[in-house]
């Protein structure tokens, strides 16, 4: 079980099955997907802890802390920031309490980072642009493998790929910007048909050696080239039509320009019938870099988006609601005010309708009318960057957005032991949660483990990648699960 809870003992006691039935905790730990890579793989945790208002969860991630310290020592400065952050680090607290201090005498990670998903929705709601970011969008990346089908491996059968640094040529692609996957892929076919001509040449010893060390590798990398080809292909032909004009609305969405249209393109995906979670993405997006949304286009969209996508899909926008990701502008109030405008004779039909009005004014919506305001003072849209040598993380989303816990790890770093009288100092006040700062003057390793309570996105993890090479620190990203748009709108449909 996950927990061993007193309430459970007595009902088995109840049931009469107390000594027949013995009850173990399990103890989840991080699972490493990559050398840089961690995640607890709890899929439920999301949907639990943002939408049910769940917290139980909480104790899983709080041992597995414990347990990571255990191996490597205590982490000397720690910063969170979130709703759930302080009771994280308390039930950590209790754990080092209850089990005793780390066996490791020294600290070999220097800095502990811990924030929650609902932190930054904007880095899992726009379209990532790294190669292994469209791999999750396209095909869906599951505990670090994705599964690849006959359009992809050319035959009947399908084909489970493990994306990790071991595969040397997913190694080399796997943060690039999809922009560029084509020109390398061509440049190492090119080096491999180059090497097999070499090899006719060869003479009877030349020829033994090729075959006993290089010929394996190079099948190897054939096909590792042939299949990627072939996926990059898929995901042109899938992505392609749709990021010619979606990329601009959304790069305008988060730049808080051009509102009318952006509302029109995301009607006319509607229209269309494109899938769902294109335009509902985008409506998510539309309202947290807004603020919210006026009470009339709440009305409105929600309207053309049921008519839409079927009834049956009201509880995919309550569910987002509940979340606070798409909520009313201004919440209760101007909800209250607006509605009493329009007299009595609208009284009547528009009473169900305006409980959800309050709810989305209401529930999980955190500080509102802030989000222009942080990306100025963390100047969150960088200048233009080469998509082939980027200057800043904010290429994973062509250049739209940098990640909001990317720069504020980076900001944090820089700033030491205080962030009184800095951009991030004013910026944290503006972001929902409580924060904690602990330093303690020992800089310890630059290495620093990022823990997402709610998941990390793909395109976080690549940001943090770049990060690494500019700061010098050495970046581990840990997360309960992975996260994208598609994942929050797949969680948000169920009941």
């Amino acid at each position: 079980m996950p927990r061993k809870l007193l309430s459970i003992e007595k009902l088995f006691e109840e049931e009469g099955l107390a000594g027949v039935v013995e009850l173990h905790q399990f103890s989840w730990e991080f699972i490493p997907l990559d050398y840089d890579l961690l995640s607890l793989e709890l899929p439920s945790f999301f949907r639990s802890h943002f939408m049910s208002g769940d917290q139980s969860g909480l104790p899983a991630v709080a041992r597995a802390i414990w347990g990571l310290k255990s191996l490597f020592g205590n982490i000397p400065n720690v910063f969170a920031q979130g709703r759930s952050v302080k009771k994280l680090l308390k039930l950590e607290n209790l754990y080092t309490n209850h089990y005793g201090q780390p066996r490791a005498k020294g600290s070999e990670i220097g800095h502990l980072f811990i924030f929650e998903r609902d932190l930054d929705w904007t880095s899992c709601l726009l379209s990532p642009l790294t190669y292994e970011g469209l791999l999750d969008e396209t095909f869906g990346i599951s505990c670090g493998t994705v599964e690849f089908g006959p359009e992809v491996t050319k035959s009947e059968t399908t084909t489970k790929l493990q994306l990790s640094c071991m595969d040397k040529m997913f190694d080399k692609i796997r943060n690039k910007h999809f922009a560029t996957i084509f020109s390398v892929l061509g440049v190492t076919a090119k080096q491999l048909a180059a090497a097999q001509a070499a090899a006719t040449s060869m003479n009877v010893t030349q020829m033994k050696q090729f075959v006993a060390n290089d010929l394996k590798v190079m099948k190897t990398q054939s096909r590792a080239v042939a299949l990627h080809i072939s996926a990059s292909e898929a995901i042109q032909k899938q992505k392609g039509s749709y990021f010619e004009t979606q990329l601009p609305v959304e790069h305008s969405l988060v730049s808080g320009m051009n509102q009318r249209d952006n509302i029109s393109y995301i009607e006319d995906c509607m229209a269309q019938l494109r899938p769902m979670t294109i335009p509902l993405r985008l409506i998510c997006l539309l309202s947290h870099c807004s603020d919210g949304l006026s009470l009339s286009d709440y009305q409105r969209i929600k309207t053309q988006f049921v008519q839409a996508y079927g009834f049956p899909h009201i509880i995919t926008w309550n569910n987002l609601v509940k979340v606070g990701i798409i909520r009313v502008k201004g919440g209760l109030s101007q909800s209250a005010s607006l509605t009493n405008l329009k007299g009595e004779s609208n009284l009547t039909g528009g009473k169900l309708g305006i409980v959800s009005q309050h709810v989305a004014g209401l529930v999980g919506a955190g500080k509102a009318g802030n989000f222009q305001q942080i990306v100025k003072k963390l100047n969150l849209i960088p200048p233009d960057t080469s998509l082939s040598d980027p200057s800043s993380p904010g290429y994973v989303f062509n250049g739209a957005y940098t990640p909001l816990c990317c720069r504020l790890v980076e900001e944090v770093l820089k700033a030491g032991p205080s962030l009184n009288n800095t951009a991030v100092g004013e910026a944290l006040k503006l972001l929902p949660g409580e924060t904690v700062h602990e330093y303690t003057g020992d800089a310890g390793n630059k290495v620093a483990l990022i823990i997402f309570i709610g998941g990390y996105t793909l395109a976080e993890v690549a940001a943090f990648r770049w990060l690494q090479t500019v700061t010098g620190y050495q970046f581990v990203v840990a997360g309960t699960n992975s996260c994208s748009g598609n994942k929050v709108v797949s969680d948000a449909e169920k009941l």
